[in-house]
């Protein structure tokens, strides 16, 4: 086999596996253009909170609503936004974020971020962390979080 089709079949191979990763309800890959970049989450023992942490980009033409995430290593996975109230943090569960087009969402300490809440596991650095981002439209995106010090 060629140099040059042996690059196009893993292209291909590395293209489908991630529009995988993204699904739509009725089981159909999605546009292309939301994806997530610089994800990471906490190391935590068993039965604590971690958070995990990245940037959602909307290239669509139209905005996208992220409204909850799940991951089958927590008993409960809440998206929060911390914030100062009389010079304390606090922490919000926010329902739904509308991302416009065009935009990006970062999730960072201090900020949004995902609530890996009462972990099913000890969560330890060089894990990657099964992550499920859900939109107001049915779509779905998989998510593969490593997991490192922060």
């Amino acid at each position: 086999m060629s140099g040059s089709r042996r690059s196009l079949l893993v292209a291909s191979a590395t293209l489908m596996a991630v529009s995988s990763a993204c699904t739509t309800s009725e089981g159909a890959a999605p546009p292309r253009e939301r994806m997530v970049r610089d994800a990471w989450a906490r190391f935590a023992d068993s039965g604590a909170t971690s958070g995990a942490y990245l940037t959602l980009v909307n290239g669509d033409t139209v905005a996208t609503t992220l409204v909850g995430a799940s991951s089958p290593w927590a008993r409960a996975t809440e998206v929060h936004e911390t914030m100062q109230h009389d010079g304390m943090a606090h922490m919000q569960a926010r329902p739904s974020i509308t991302i416009a087009a065009g935009d990006s969402l970062v999730m960072a300490p201090g900020a949004v971020h995902v609530m890996l809440i009462d972990l099913v596991r000890a969560v330890a650095v060089g894990d990657t962390v099964p992550l499920m981002l859900r939109f107001d439209n049915g779509d779905s995106l998989a998510v593969p979080v490593p997991v490192r010090t922060p």
